[in-house]
């Protein structure tokens, strides 16, 4: 710079040199950027083979699913099994409370199905294995839940003296000696009560009473119902055992809760007042154990399962099982759908895995895991078969038993006992309600008081539900009405489902038309549902539904009354009045019923008498849909000129017409 020269400070002599504006770049958000309580939740979610996954990424993710417990006690197993390369993590898992895990790894063991073990001393390693994890999964359950492990290790035991399931009871009952544990106690009494020898039995005493001081419910319970016989003889101290039996109750067994009912259905042993004592056996049937899971399935799979019920029945009557086995079996077929998808081609795996476990909890005759694969026509293998053992018992948390419509129908009829053919009528109606996913939703308590109905109505009973029914329920006739009908619409309807032979399945059918039943199956089931709307003709026969429309169970035309004749020139063809609330709620549930593809209803639906053909086909071809066709014909037959209870009747009946059309 020259020296007296002055620069200005414009634009072409001085620029001040800009700055650019950076951008700050937002950290990516990683799974380890969540907080911990969040990322804790999110790996609680995961599967074991994902979890293996996710602790290789990172170091940090390493050290919080092996420092957390939780995440190992809740990592699920889903179609997994214990093999040679992934047994470490079964038994990682159900060291950290994984009650899965324990289940799989017991059952494993015991039937020596995965681990690879040298065949030298392998029942006495088996044994000791499945021994532990057994007794693991039973110290994961609630103190209240039902001990469940006795059911693998129940009799008949291999006569050679190298079976895995002596090791194992030998085992828990050292363990038993060094530190009493109620739950095992109580399997072991479970056990020993199966064998014939009565030194065996008096040790089972022995156990129960042990588990019983040590608090086990299920133990109090089992000696109650030992003793009950003896205490029935004197009557001081027969009251003091119904008293224990309520406290047992009380205590949240539900055992004792139906046996606390049939005793205060059959008499007041404890003095109450009518209304208390009716109070008590209606809490049983309000309380919330007998609400059943809700299965949501396809249309398909609801006649798989449709089709794998009638088989499961013809096992049944086959081996010669209770109707009780085959009760609780669909409902742990039901229960475990309502919590894991199964696809088609092993619905009938899981049935039969099913009714093997229940078979050893209820019956003395069990069914084995080769015959059981041989039923299935060898379609399944011996470890397919023993894994899904493994899958059922684990997904219901070891709940085996679950209360019944039987259940409930034996406090039923000790409250109002039935004749002999009527009662196998109820048996008939709750066997075919196994059979439709749709009846699986409502309680067994309701399902079993609307059976009743049913069957009370379809012999003539009257009146068809009591005052007395009502009160120690706690269900109106109003109530049950509904599901009543669903029942006889499902059960007897002449539509019955086909095999992919085209055979119709009739299992139930043919099994009711044993001698032993009273070939109660081949009784024509006639449509009295009349009565279950409006009391019973002075003569005491079923009202005559012809007054206004035919009979579905007969293929004859009939005409209606000369009365009824007489009016229809004043009625109208058009509506003239909005249906109420109710009835179009009862409109609404009809409907949902009779759409039903599983059913198409009966042949005398869809005929009608000639006086009715001419005068209203007009009006039904007007209708856009059967909403509109329920009102023309509703309004038609005059709704001011009928009961209340004759136009449910009317509902029923007119909506199963118009969607036969």
């Amino acid at each position: 710079m020259k020296a007296g020269v002055i620069h200005c400070r414009c634009s072409k002599c001085y620029s001040v040199p800009v700055r650019k504006r950076v951008r700050k770049r937002t950290p990516a958000l990683t799974l380890l950027s969540l907080p911990e309580e969040v990322l804790l939740c999110v790996l609680q979610c995961l599967s074991a083979e994902d979890l293996l996954a996710v602790r290789a990424v990172h170091s940090q993710l390493r050290d919080i699913i092996d420092n957390h417990s939780s995440v190992w006690a809740r990592v699920s197993f889903k179609d997994t099994w214990p093999a040679p390369n992934t047994v470490w993590l079964f038994e990682r898992a159900a060291e950290k409370g994984n009650f899965e895990a324990a289940v799989k790894l017991g059952i494993a063991y015991l039937y020596n199905e995965g681990p690879l073990l040298s065949d030298e001393g392998r029942a006495d390693v088996c044994g000791r294995k499945a021994s532990h994890f057994f007794s693991l999964a039973e110290s994961l359950r609630s103190p209240l839940a039902n001990p469940f492990i006795w059911v693998f290790i129940r009799p008949p035991w291999s006569p050679t003296g190298s079976c895995c399931k002596a090791v194992v009871f030998d085992r828990l009952k050292a363990e038993c000696d060094n530190n009493m544990v109620r739950p095992l106690l109580h399997c072991l009494a479970r056990v020993l009560q199966l064998f014939e020898e009565d030194e065996k039995h008096m040790d089972a005493l022995l156990m129960l009473e042990e588990s019983s001081q040590a608090g086990c419910l299920q133990s109090s319970y089992l000696l109650w119902e030992h003793n009950r016989r003896n205490a029935m003889a004197d009557p001081g101290r027969y009251l003091q055992y119904v008293r224990t039996l309520r406290d047992y109750a009380a205590k949240g067994c539900w055992e004792a809760q139906l046996s606390l009912a049939k005793v205060c259905s059959s008499g007041n042993p404890l003095g109450l007042e009518g209304r208390a004592c009716a109070d008590l056996v209606a809490q049983l049937f309000m309380t919330v154990m007998g609400l059943r899971f809700s299965v949501s399935i396809s249309l398909h799979l609801c006649l798989c399962r449709y089709i794998l019920v009638d088989w499961l029945v013809e096992v049944t009557t086959m081996k010669d099982f209770s109707s009780l086995t085959l009760h609780v079996t669909v409902g742990c077929v039901d229960r475990y759908l309502a919590l894991r998808s199964v696809p088609k081609a092993r619905l009938q795996l899981l049935g039969i895995a099913c009714m093997v476990v229940c078979t050893r909890y209820i019956s003395k005759e069990i069914l084995t895991i080769r015959e059981a694969v041989w039923l299935t026509d060898n379609t399944y293998k011996y470890e397919d078969l023993v894994r899904m053992m493994g899958e059922v018992v684990s997904v219901l948390g070891g709940k085996i038993r679950s209360p019944t419509l039987l259940d409930y129908g034996e406090v039923l009829l000790s409250l109002l006992p039935l004749e002999r053919r009527t009662t196998h009528l109820f048996s008939y109606i709750c066997e075919l309600s196994l059979l439709y996913s749709a009846l699986s939703t409502p309680s067994p308590a309701k399902l079993a008081c609307a059976a009743l109905l049913l069957t009370r109505a379809l012999h003539h009973y009257a009146p068809i539900w009591p005052s007395q029914l009502a009160d120690y329920t706690g269900f109106s006739k109003q109530d049950l009405i509904p599901f009543a009908v669903l029942l006889h619409v499902k059960c007897f309807s002449q539509d019955v489902p086909k095999d992919y032979r085209h055979v119709s399945l009739t299992g139930v059918k043919q099994r009711f038309e044993d001698e032993a039943y009273q070939q109660i199956s081949k009784e024509n089931v006639l449509t009295y549902l009349l009565k279950l709307m409006d009391p019973p003709s002075p003569t005491g026969q079923p009202a005559d539904i012809t007054t206004f429309l035919s009979s579905p169970s007969s293929n004859s035309k009939r005409r209606c009354d000369d009365s009824m004749q007489a009016h229809r020139g004043s009625f109208v063809a058009t509506p003239t009045a909005e249906l109420s609330t109710q009835e179009e709620t009862l409109l609404g549930d009809i409907l949902d019923w009779s759409l039903d593809t599983s059913c198409s209803g009966y042949e005398g639906d869809q005929e009608e008498s000639e006086g009715e053909r001419d005068g209203e086909s007009d009006n039904f071809h007007k209708a856009s849909d059967i909403h509109q066709c329920f009102k023309f014909r509703f309004i038609y037959l005059g709704r001011n000129r009928i009961s209340a209870h004759s136009r449910t009747l009317l509902c029923t009946f007119t909506c199963r017409h118009v969607c036969a059309k």
